[in-house]
């Protein structure tokens, strides 16, 4: 019966699409669409579900989780209050009423008798990813008869971000008095010198159900290997090339996962396999030179290399402050005239540099493409000079720019392994996953959260760094569950290999010459150090080699 919760007995159910739409018409109504740095409407529907599922105010949402959006935490509020004044208006729930009005109506003796009757076992699967309200729902259902049976792991709980809550499932044996704890130490899938480093990990949990995983196999093999290279695309390179071998030796591509904590720690990778004609799919992440930003400044480049590509010409020109699209038209057709990029900057650009509104904006744009069109100029240093010209334009386009700026260094960086323009812009083009015959034969590069619940024969884990894995969100704040969430994932990445464990990692990121801050705090305890061959660590000159040898210093 719905009437209570003020709904009548026809009301629909917003599915996440539907509630995202909700919410942008709430914010139209209220104006704040108008604002290209208020948060998108996803961001706000994840706000909302957070304060939901994790029982949190929205201030403590947005302080300790989404911190960009700090100085909007009012607005925020407004728009959540018009957002259920929405449903309510229109009949519907999402999925995060259905959850609190479950809860509610069970929390009514007599409704929970009759629903509860119609129930005498209540079964749950993944009860590790439970939130609070949804643990509150089993207990409720199971108050009439008892009979709950609830699969899980926790060593696997790492949703906290989308409320779920590790504690649910420990605690369950003190919320069901009586319950019998069954373990499944029996491991179907991974040889035992892998389980053995999971166990290791395993160990040094601090909350956990104690266990020990056994191989059901009965498979042997080699230990997992750690490998410490100077840079990314160190590590980029010898992944790149391994996976070559395994390749040629008949491992066929789809048994083969590349596994890091986000998609950054895999852009130099990304670009080495496409050099390399290896076909891949990327989970969890967008491919690297499909995102704006990086397509923004590759879009002056390839101006350069090619001055009649209209659409490089197109993308540039839009993005030039104060530029409409009648300028960028009357522009496209004095380009279109001439095929030297000399000439167009004479007859097509320089025009336009004085006595026009913008003259300024164009003369800026005019002056780049002179510095960068030489011969002389390599693609290195033509990315540097466009990426000064670029980045007022990129922080007034996207609010979160850091993350942006970082990634463009690395293109950079990347760029130094080129000699030459053509031959950067002919690797950075191409797209291997579109072409062969076969969809099942490519290679799987994955966040380790979207590969939870998968396994590969050979599993590259990729970028074991502090502050990348575990991330360095979790290292800033007081909070040690953060911490203790990126160990379980880390558990959750070992145990995805089934034969083969390679890991990896680095002295120095992609995006400039700052050494990182150590090996991940994950891979040095003495019993995870035991489990795992070390390879490839000579000491490399200019590291930081001074956190490596105090993490190290018993290898």
């Amino acid at each position: 019966n719905s009437r209570p919760f003020g709904l009548s007995s026809s009301f629909t159910i917003y599915d996440e699409g539907d509630a995202e739409e909700a919410i942008r018409r709430c914010c139209n109504k209220i104006g704040y669409d108008q604002d290209k740095d208020f948060p998108k409407k996803n961001e706000l529907k994840s706000v909302f579900s957070v304060c939901v599922n994790k029982d949190m105010s929205v201030d403590d949402a947005v302080q300790k989780m989404y911190s960009d959006y700090d100085d909007w935490i009012g607005d925020i509020k407004v728009v959540q209050k018009e957002y259920t004044e929405y449903k309510r208006r229109n009949n519907c729930l999402d999925y995060d009423d259905l959850l609190i009005y479950l809860k509610l109506a069970l929390d009514n003796h007599e409704v929970r008798q009759k629903i509860s009757s119609q129930y005498r076992y209540i079964m749950v699967d993944e009860y590790q990813d439970t939130n609070r309200v949804q643990a509150d729902i089993v207990e409720l259902l199971s108050k009439e008869n008892g009979n709950v049976m609830a699969v899980g792991d926790d060593a696997q709980s790492i949703y906290g971000f989308r409320g779920a809550n590790h504690l649910n499932i420990l605690r369950f044996p003190e919320r069901f008095p009586g319950c019998r704890v069954i373990k499944l130490e029996e491991n179907y899938r991974s040889t035992q010198p892998i389980l053995d480093v999971g166990n290791a990990v395993l160990t040094n949990m601090k909350h956990k159900f104690e266990k020990r995983l056994v191989s059901g196999m009965g498979l042997t093999g080699g230990k997992p290997s750690l490998h410490q290279f100077n840079d990314m695309y160190e590590e980029a390179d010898w992944v790149a090339r391994r996976v070559e071998g395994l390749r040629a030796s008949g491992v066929p591509m789809r048994e083969i996962a590349i596994l890091f904590r986000t998609a950054y720690a895999a852009m130099p990778l990304q670009s080495e396999l496409i050099k390399r004609d290896i076909r891949f799919r990327l989970f969890g992440g967008r491919k690297f030179y499909e995102t704006a930003h990086v397509r923004d400044v590759i879009a002056y480049l390839r101006i350069v290399a090619n001055p009649i590509d209209e659409l490089a010409w197109h993308r540039v020109l839009l993005l030039l402050p104060g530029i409409g699209t009648k300028t960028v038209e009357r522009l496209l057709q004095l380009i279109s005239t001439q095929d030297n990029l000399a000439r167009i900057i004479d007859t097509a650009i320089t025009p336009f540099c004085t006595g026009q509104k913008h003259s300024d904006t164009l003369a800026s744009f005019r002056d780049l493409l002179q510095s960068i069109n030489s011969p002389s100029v390599g693609p290195a240093q033509a990315l540097d000079r466009v990426i000064i010209h670029y980045e007022p334009i990129m922080k007034v386009k996207h609010k979160k720019d850091a993350s942006r700026t970082k990634e463009l260094l690395m293109l950079r960086n990347m760029a130094k392994r080129y000699g030459s323009l053509k031959e950067f812009l002919a690797d950075v083009s191409v797209d291997p996953d579109k072409e062969g015959p076969d969809d099942s034969e490519y290679l799987t590069l994955s966040t380790v959260h979207s590969a939870k619940g998968l396994e590969w024969g050979r599993v590259f884990l990729i970028g074991l760094v502090d502050g990348v894995f575990p991330s360095g969100r979790s290292l800033m704040g007081d909070d040690s569950s953060e911490i203790e969430e990126e160990q379980r994932l880390f558990y959750v990445a070992v145990t995805r290999a089934k034969d083969e464990l390679y890991m990896s990692l680095y002295n120095r990121n992609g995006s400039g010459e700052k050494p990182v801050d150590g090996p991940s705090r994950f891979l040095t305890p003495k019993n995870v150090q035991a489990a795992i061959e070390q390879r490839s660590f000579a000491p490399i000159a200019g590291a930081k080699q001074g956190t490596y040898r105090r993490r190290f210093r018993k290898w």
